[in-house]
């Protein structure tokens, strides 16, 4: 393993706090309370196999997709509850942790899981908000410094007409423009097997890593799922296993 995968952990308490500054979009700039879950493995040595599983992803990512100039990826599952969250939101940690300026956005606009990872307190205005707001900034609505290097914009809460919002050429622009600004860009996106928002997601970020559970998806679920996304242009740069 080279230098640069040696992480610089941040002292944090997991299921603790952290304060960091937020512009208010509608009002003035408040301070923000972050708790972290303990399912952010790579904040404890509380799952060491978890986490090196994903520190082992981080290496694949920055190896073979940062190396390249690739900016961002989408992550995508075929069906529910598989860890698409956990995986996006703990990866996203694992490349803060080795100094890549990440910004995480939770794109689940149907069952947003972000939060339970990353919880900022309370009601926060995120995604939805932005897109539904033709004269909003989008950095009024990305929680920078939750972690060093780590940024989060997110879902904002549930909305009726996520799939309109979402195929939005306003939604193009965000995402093209936080693939310039930042080292790199996690979007966490619902299953693909209720709606086509991940191949959608896909398709604009261009990169897609799949995530399976043991034991529980389907091989031909996995293989369906890598088809749909391929014919939508996205190219897919891996597979990850959860609950071995």
């Amino acid at each position: 393993m080279s230098s640069t995968e040696t992480p610089s952990t941040p002292t944090v308490e997991v299921a603790g706090s952290a304060a960091a500054i937020l512009p208010g979009a509608t009002g003035p700039d408040v301070e923000l309370k972050y708790e972290f879950s303990p399912d952010l493995v790579t904040l404890t040595d509380a799952r060491p196999a978890e986490a090196e599983a994903i520190r082992t992803v981080r290496t694949h990512i920055m190896a073979q997709h940062l190396a390249d100039g690739r900016r961002g990826i989408a992550i995508c599952a075929a069906t529910p509850g598989v860890g698409c969250s956990f995986t996006a939101a703990n990866l996203a940690v694992a490349l803060s942790q080795v100094g890549i300026a990440t910004l995480l956005i939770d794109a689940d606009l149907r069952a947003p899981q972000i939060e339970s990872f990353i919880d900022p307190g309370g009601p926060t205005a995120g995604l939805k908000q932005y897109l539904e707001t033709p004269d909003a900034r989008p950095g009024d609505f990305i929680h920078d410094g939750v972690l060093p290097n780590l940024s989060v914009m997110y879902a904002g809460g549930v909305a009726d007409n996520a799939q309109e919002l979402l195929g939005s050429d306003r939604f193009k622009s965000l995402v093209d423009r936080y693939l310039r600004d930042f080292e790199f860009t996690i979007i966490d996106t619902p299953a693909a097997s209720k709606v086509a928002d991940a191949l959608r997601i896909s398709s604009m970020i261009g990169y897609t890593l799949i995530v399976a559970k043991a034991h529980s998806t389907r091989f031909n679920d996995v293989s369906l799922l890598a088809k749909q996304l391929q014919e939508d242009g996205a190219e897919v740069v891996g597979t990850v296993l959860n609950e071995v």
